[in-house]
């Protein structure tokens, strides 16, 4: 489950990188920056919080997160206790927890300059709308996404889905 949430935060990265990059070749003069940032020094950390904060990476971290919720709780057999568990996930592993590693990779993969495009970017209409979407799709996708991850629970746990030697081996072997 968080592999998935690795996946989709990556997937919303190269999109605003790739659009980041197709606005920047379309303009017929260097990239100039927007008069809200121009005259403001933020540091690359300010900046790629910036970015995160704007793109609302936070509530799809958590939203993302439950997942591992709908694997365990089928929310319309329980809706209440699905609601409550998923809550006590994002305050006890959300996103406060994995904020500071997002800043760090941003500021390693991304140039002051290149984080600033992205922040600008990333407030732009069009790229807002496409950041909704996909949310409003994963939730739409939700019903589908939880009967498929409780068919793959319940044939791991009846026995239907095998793992391999090397898997089982290694799940064999005591916790560190």
């Amino acid at each position: 489950m968080f592999n998935l949430q690795s996946w989709r935060s990556r997937w919303l990265l190269v999109v605003c990188i790739g659009l980041a990059a197709c606005t920047a070749n379309s303009q017929p003069e260097p990239f100039q920056q927007s008069s809200a940032i121009g005259n403001t020094v933020q540091s690359k950390s300010e900046l790629a919080r910036a970015v995160l904060s704007e793109i609302g990476i936070a509530q799809h971290y958590d939203l993302y997160l439950g997942n591992s919720v709908d694997i365990t709780v089928a929310p319309f057999t329980r809706p209440k206790f699905h609601a409550w568990l998923q809550g006590i996930l994002a305050q006890q592993a959300g996103w406060k927890y994995a904020e500071s590693k997002y800043i760090v990779r941003l500021e390693a993969t991304f140039s002051e300059a290149e984080l600033k495009e992205l922040l600008t970017l990333a407030k732009q209409p069009v790229m807002k709308k496409l950041l909704q979407a996909e949310v409003q799709a994963y939730v739409d996708a939700a019903p589908e996404r939880r009967k498929l991850l409780q068919k793959v629970w319940n044939d791991y746990n009846s026995g239907r889905i095998q793992m391999p030697p090397e898997v089982l081996k290694e799940a064999e072997q005591p916790r560190k």
